[in-house]
């Protein structure tokens, strides 16, 4: 922020106005930011000029980069100023203008991320963007005054090539907006369902547990939906064994499978509770691990992060018993209650990842520091159980030298297992360590502390009623019940509009903005939970009230599902309709979870009906889908989707992955098989080994299930530099072959999936999997 020499900002703009902790802390650059709304877009009419539009979020640390960089220097703010009209949204605040433009930047750049930097017509009409832009031409991409100057002499001087190109865009987002149609008979059964499940969980990591590789994401709505799946066939197997004479051997070798299928879960589920994606001494999750040990996370703590983690430790232990994993979600509800909850009892949204311009800066450690604390005798058993014996573990991957110098703190052993070496019970260990970690937690308390958006968004603190009210049932914590009804009283007091139409957002007692389909979906579904928890029925007509409204001002009545808009905003071109699950589930899925809960079959089997195509095509996107397309079938039996006539559409980022990487085999052995990745022009695939580059990037991974056991040799990758990162980035192009080793000779079909992430020299599409079936050697 540029101040005088007194303090006081030297610069104040129209976001000064506004609630969003994110626009105000933009309400003090040079640039001259408006807010979005109509008095932007006409002054963009009268003056003639394009719009530049950038979308972040209060927690964003590369938002916090660009700000710095670009928005506070004044030689930038001056360009913008002179050559735009300059408009800044908070994406939280109003998700369907992010939605709707990320869908552009992905169509043309194949990537997306935040900032998101576009440029509009006044009209609000998309024709060129991207996500973060240095100051300066850097590593052969043009910098952002490079950039925004061109963008300026295109719009005045080729005006006609420009709104050919916007013209273009509108009719690709038209056409991306709705779902394409079945290309065959389609039959949604238990069957459908059970590969959907196996194939969403094709990329588990059997060493590290969790889905992928880095950076790892805890994937909540996948491990929820693995988690009910569980939970039906669990039944399922109780009633087959009750007829245990009439049951086949291969019956009961399927119910023997299904026993195994919550391995991944609990062990994904213990791996980020021992991992530094944990706070230690909080009890709260970061948001994601930039590695695929869970160790160094993303420090950014956010509301649905810990809502939807904290209803999947509860729904663990309803499923185990096991007690660690109350211990776990007790941890994060706790931590939500005493550090983001209001005085009125709502949530906030979020806590930023960086203490002045430092990643997790308070939440690091040195040996020293604990020593000063605890004293020798105490830290020596606290750094052995929390890995800090074994040296620093972190080095700030944007400051320092690059050389660990810090730690996180983590548990490389299972507390059980260090107790056994210290031959003493589990509990007397964790009871010693309590008070260590309280004394650290203290200490912490007393540092500089990261920014709280306190925000209230519905559709999140929605997710955490559910949470709670599963949790105060599941664990016997009447307090998480209670404050649970607290919070969703805020919401229904608060969050309504005297038509009983939602609001999106509050902060200080000032809601804004309309609600969208996952705040209506969201809120539905966590009144039902709590009319299921307290046996009050009152709050089965709460959440009756808020799904007729969302039945009225969302459902396309002519092809089914919802839109994410409410229909005749006048500020939004295109009215969305989609599926996949972001980290929040999908708010078509929970409608129609709820229409089902409601006794409402035929708009739940609407829903799924529409989106069946994706779901067979890309259903590891669609946890949450594939979890209502569970619920129906269990319920009301199977779904039949006929094809229908095919339009041209726009191929989407997560549709056109698949298509960049073709694979072979050939067995050079009985216990050997070569596999052959032919990656298209003009894509690279990143190597299984992509190096720290300080970039989030997903590396090739090849699973292999129904064999023996192997071993996956892969070729060391070629180091090529991008103008997307700073560091060379190891990717496999062109044909590349990865050998499997078998121990012993493969007797059945051998199923292979590979994940893996496709780029082009500008930009990269999403993760996507790829399976085949292969039969053994033949003798």
């Amino acid at each position: 922020m540029s101040q005088s020499a007194g303090g006081t900002p030297r610069f104040t703009n129209r976001l000064v106005h506004e609630s969003s902790p994110y626009l105000l802390q933009h309400a003090h650059n040079p640039v001259d930011w408006h807010p979005w709304g109509p008095e932007a877009f006409e002054i963009a009419r009268k003056e003639d000029k394009p719009i530049f539009l950038s979308v972040g979020y209060s927690t964003c640390y590369w938002c916090h980069v660009m700000e710095r960089q670009s928005f506070e220097n004044e030689t930038v703010a001056a360009e913008m100023n002179r050559l735009m009209v300059n408009i800044k949204v908070d994406r939280e605040e109003r998700p369907d203008v992010d939605q709707l433009y990320m869908t552009a930047v992905q169509v043309q750049t194949r990537q997306g991320g935040w900032p998101m930097s576009v440029f509009l017509l006044p009209d609000l009409r998309y024709f060129y963007g991207g996500t973060y832009f240095p100051p300066t031409d850097a590593y052969g991409r043009p910098g952002f005054v490079t950039l925004i100057r061109a963008i300026a002499d295109a719009y005045r001087n080729r005006r006609s090539d420009v709104d050919q190109t916007a013209t273009q865009f509108l009719e690709i987002l038209k056409q991306a907006a709705q779902p394409p149609s079945a290309k065959r008979r389609i039959t949604i059964d238990q069957e459908f369902i059970a590969r959907l499940v196996e194939r969403s969980a094709g990329d588990y990591d059997a060493a590290h547990g969790g889905f992928g590789g880095a950076p790892k994401f805890p994937r909540e709505t996948l491990l929820e939906m693995l988690l009910m799946f569980q939970r039906a066939e669990r039944s399922n197997s109780k009633s087959e064994i009750s007829d245990s004479k009439s049951q086949s051997a291969h019956r009961q070798s399927q119910i023997a499978n299904r026993k195994s299928q919550i391995h991944p879960i609990l062990h994904s589920l213990d791996a980020m509770a021992n991992g530094g994606i944990r706070d230690q001494l909080g009890g709260g999750f970061h948001r994601y691990s930039t590695d695929a040990h869970w160790l160094v996370p993303h420090f950014e703590i956010m509301l649905y992060d810990n809502a939807m983690l904290g209803w999947c430790y509860a729904e663990a232990f309803a499923q185990t018993a096991e007690q660690k994993y109350a211990t776990i979600a007790r941890g994060i509800f706790d931590f939500v209650l005493r550090e983001m909850t209001s005085p009125q009892g709502a949530f906030y949204t979020a806590f930023d990842a960086e203490v002045d311009a430092q990643e997790g800066l308070s939440y690091l450690w040195t040996s020293e520091e604990i020593a000063e604390l605890l004293g020798a005798e105490d830290a020596a058993l606290f750094n052995r159980v929390y890995g800090v014996d074994a040296g620093p573990n972190f080095a700030d991957p944007h400051h320092g030298s690059g050389v660990p110098d810090y730690n996180i703190l983590f548990l490389p052993k299972p507390l059980p297992q260090v107790a056994a070496e210290l031959r003493i019970e589990p509990d007397a260990l964790d009871a010693k360590l309590a008070p260590m970690r309280q004394k650290l937690y203290e200490a912490r308390l007393k540092r500089k502390q990261p920014l709280l958006d306190t925000k209230i968004i519905t559709s999140w603190n929605a997710l955490m009623v559910r949470a709670l009210a599963h949790a105060g049932k599941t664990l016997a914590e009447p307090r998480y019940v209670e404050a649970a009804q607290r919070a969703a009283m805020f919401l229904l007091d608060k969050h309504r509009m005297s038509d009983g139409r939602l609001y999106r957002t509050s902060r200080e007692g000032r809601a804004k903005h309309g609600g969208f389909l996952d705040d209506y979906a969201f809120l539905a579904q966590s009144l039902l939970a709590l009319a299921h928890v307290t046996g009050d029925t009152t709050w089965t007509d709460r959440a009756r009230d808020i799904a007729s409204i969302m039945q009225q001002k969302f459902a396309d009545p002519v092809n089914g599902g919802f839109f994410f808009t409410e229909a005749g905003a006048p500020d939004m071109l295109v009215r969305q309709k989609t599926a996949t699950d972001s980290p929040l589930p999908s708010g078509n899925a929970v409608a129609a979870m709820v229409c089902m809960e409601l006794s409402l079959p035929e708009p739940a089997a609407q829903t799924i009906r529409l989106f069946a195509p994706q779901l067979e095509d890309y259903g590891e996107g669609m946890s949450s889908m594939v979890q209502a397309a569970l619920l129906y079938v269990s319920q009301f039996g199977e779904i039949t989707v006929e094809p229908g006539r095919r339009t041209s559409r726009e191929e989407s980022p997560e549709l056109s992955a698949p298509n960049a990487v073709s694979i072979s085999t050939n067995w050079r052995g009985a216990r050997e098989l070569e596999v052959s990745l032919a990656i298209a022009e003009p894509f690279h695939i990143n190597a299984h080994e992509v190096g720290d580059v300080g970039i989030p990037l997903i590396a090739t991974n090849l699973v292999i299930s129904g064999g023996p056991q192997a071993i996956v040799e892969y070729p060391p990758g070629e180091q090529r530099s991008f103008a997307f990162g700073e560091k060379p980035i190891a990717v496999y192009s062109g044909t590349v072959t990865l050998r499997v080793k078998f121990i012993e000779p493969p007797t059945s079909n051998l199923t292979l999936r590979i994940n893996y992430q496709a780029c082009t020299e500008e930009a990269c599409l999403a993760q996507a999997t790829k399976q085949i079936t292969i039969s053994p050697m033949q003798p």
